[in-house]
């Protein structure tokens, strides 16, 4: 064999073997029976909920779709599902995808959560942590990264394993009053990664306080105000550092509790005015263990309200901190703060931040 058509076909059996281990990695598993995943999945009965589930035709162009009526008057939380036994095997699926369309009354949410149960009775599960879309069919995802163990399982700590999970569970999880239906498409098993919709909003509206760490020496007040664009709340601090001397003055804002997996940047909105020799505002994000990263790229003073997005990977560990495994997960992210430290090298050391939707986005 002459070497360029030996060349042509060692190319070519590199290009069949990496199709052929791209094959054996995708995940594409159905939920229930059916090209559609949906066929058998079968109403959960559930205390303090009236349920009904039929089959709709083509609800969803040419799709027929699994239809659940429910009516739920209490307060408390309820799970209106759909369950079937496990159909094939999703080991390395990253999310559940399911095409579905929520209709409820006004004023009401819910989230869609899906349900593990595995043949010694232990349950692994995951709640959405933005409420689910109501109106047209689109498709919802839950990231199968991060499952919680049901505390009542034997070993809490004890991980998932693929090859004991017997059956599943869709649908979704409704606070309060509800009166609705969820009708389903499409049920999968997916490796492709949980991608969020939506940005996840950090401060709400109205924007609840901020709690504010600074040295001693420096004088603030803040406020929650209905100062922003449009006159939106934000939070406003006034500061006075003393001139000379390293200062901080560092406002921070809990996360909310949400799956954090596929967001990759913080966006916010603000205005500051920072004491000549400071350099900028200071933006750090801390995880759970306690250590911070800090945008290292200040963002600048600025006398209009701007926008500013911060990739996660512009974020690096903080040289007054330190991480165990000196890697910053930021699906573990639980305080966002924007303030100013530095020496004032001038002026009367007055300042003033003003920061409103703050999100992380996809």
């Amino acid at each position: 064999m002459t070497r360029r058509p030996w060349v042509l076909f060692m190319l070519a059996l590199a290009m069949v073997i990496g199709s052929t281990l791209m094959a054996a990695d995708a995940v594409n598993v159905p939920v229930g029976g059916g090209a559609a995943g949906i066929d058998g999945l079968k109403l959960v009965p559930t205390s303090g909920v009236s349920a009904s589930a039929d089959t709709v035709a083509k609800a969803d162009g040419d799709r027929s779709a699994l239809r659940v009526k429910f009516d739920k008057p209490g307060e408390e939380r309820r799970l209106v599902a759909l369950s079937t036994q496990l159909h094939g095997s999703p080991a390395g699926a990253a999310a559940l995808a399911v095409r579905c369309r929520l209709t409820l009354g006004e004023g009401q949410t819910a989230r869609l959560a899906v349900l593990l149960r595995d043949r010694d009775g232990d349950v692994w599960f995951k709640i959405g942590s933005q409420p689910a879309a109501s109106g047209d069919f689109a498709e919802g995802r839950l990231s199968l990264k991060s499952l919680q163990a049901a505390a009542f399982n034997r070993d809490p700590a004890a991980q998932l394993d693929w090859a004991k999970i017997q059956s599943v569970s869709l649908g979704i999880v409704v606070d309060g009053a509800a009166k609705g239906s969820l009708e389903i498409s499409d049920a999968r098993f997916t490796n492709e990664p949980y991608h969020p919709s939506e940005p996840l909003h950090i401060t709400a509206e109205p924007m609840a306080p901020w709690n504010v760490g600074n040295d001693p020496a420096v004088v603030y007040q803040t406020a929650i105000v209905p100062e922003a664009p449009g006159g939106k709340s934000c939070v406003r601090t006034n500061f006075i550092f003393p001139i000379g001397r390293h200062m901080f003055m560092l406002p921070s804002t809990p996360v909310p509790a949400a799956d954090l997996e596929g967001y990759t940047a913080l966006k916010f909105t603000y205005k500051a005015t920072i004491p000549e020799g400071v350099k900028g505002l200071l933006v750090t994000l801390w995880e759970r263990g306690g250590a911070q990263y800090e945008e290292v790229n200040y963002p600048p003073p600025s006398d209009d309200w701007t926008t500013i997005t911060l990739p996660f990977d512009s974020f690096h560990l903080a040289g007054w901190t330190k991480d165990d495994n000196n890697h910053f997960d930021t699906e573990d992210i639980t305080t966002v703060m924007i303030g100013v430290h530095g020496d004032a090298s001038g002026g009367d050391g007055k300042g003033a931040v003003y920061v409103t939707d703050v999100q992380f986005v996809p």
